[in-house]
């Protein structure tokens, strides 16, 4: 996310009633920053010691809240993904203040001015945060990827990691990835193609700051981004088919889509001269 400067109060208006619209909060009450605080500190002792195994992270340039990093191993035939998810519930007591508040704010929500944070800051973007700058815990899901693109979850494991890169993806290059990268990549989209899924990304819209005015933009996501997703898709997957098997587990589910606006969109693709087979 782009976050904009508006020196000359030009927005600020508007964006604060978009706060008051959607009754967005401000500022973490005392208590749970409080909290946050003694939490940040607590130690890692139920995790198991996962820092040689040399994960990064790959994210928007001026992100710190980082919840997720990854290593890759060739195995054989096999492309291993150690895919680390930040351990919030180690800081968060189940029937503390952080967590009541966090249930109330539901998610955290992204302004051309800033964001308004599910947790507070000395959590999201710093002890929870999976910055290479020390030690941090995380749950460490492990998924083995087969030459069809087949993933298959090997293990979970709570443990501490430390993070090698901070990548970006308006920097990254492919040198700068973990060996095995593309090729990992390449067979999660290969079985996509296989198994007809379609990935829609649209562009994402961006306030740009120009010469004293604002102006909306649409910003494409680079190659790295787009790669990227394909390393949670695989572990979501794995994840799931283990749910599935073991008859447990709580799945989002969306309904086909109707008739009539499988029609109206053919006839808006027809309408534009887009060329979609029958």
């Amino acid at each position: 996310m782009r976050t904009i400067v508006d020196r000359d109060c030009l927005l600020s208006a508007g964006l604060e009633q978009i706060r008051g619209q959607f009754r967005l909060p401000s500022a973490f009450p005392a208590e749970v920053e409080g909290e946050a605080v003694e939490a940040a500190r607590k130690r890692f002792d139920e995790h198991s010691d996962a820092t040689s195994v040399p994960f990064v992270t790959l994210d928007p340039a001026q992100s710190r809240d980082l919840d997720q990093a990854f290593a890759i191993e060739v195995a054989g035939n096999d492309v291993v993904l150690h895919y680390a998810i930040a351990d919030v519930g180690w800081f968060v007591a189940p029937d503390g203040a952080i967590n009541r508040e966090a249930w109330t704010r539901g998610t955290s929500y992204y302004l051309p001015d800033g964001k308004v944070s599910l947790y507070p800051a000395v959590l999201s973007e710093g002890a929870a945060s999976l910055l290479p700058d020390g030690e941090r815990p995380a749950i460490i899901f492990t998924v083995r990827v087969d030459p069809a693109g087949e993933a298959k979850l090997d293990g979970v494991r709570r443990a501490r990691i430390r993070s090698r890169a901070k990548l970006a993806y308006e920097a990254a290059r492919e040198e700068d990835l973990p060996a095995g990268f593309s090729l990992l990549t390449d067979r999660i989209e290969a079985a996509e193609q296989a198994r007809g899924a379609a990935r829609v990304e649209p562009p994402e819209q961006e306030v740009v700051r120009e010469d004293g005015h604002f102006r909306l933009q649409l910003r494409l996501q680079t190659w790295a981004e787009k790669r990227n997703a394909a390393l949670s898709l695989a572990t979501n997957l794995a994840v799931a088919a283990t749910l599935l098997g073991a008859k447990t587990g709580l799945f989002r589910t969306m309904e086909e889509p109707q008739a009539w606006a499988v029609r109206r969109l053919r006839h808006t693709a027809s309408a534009i001269g887009l060329d979609w087979p029958a």
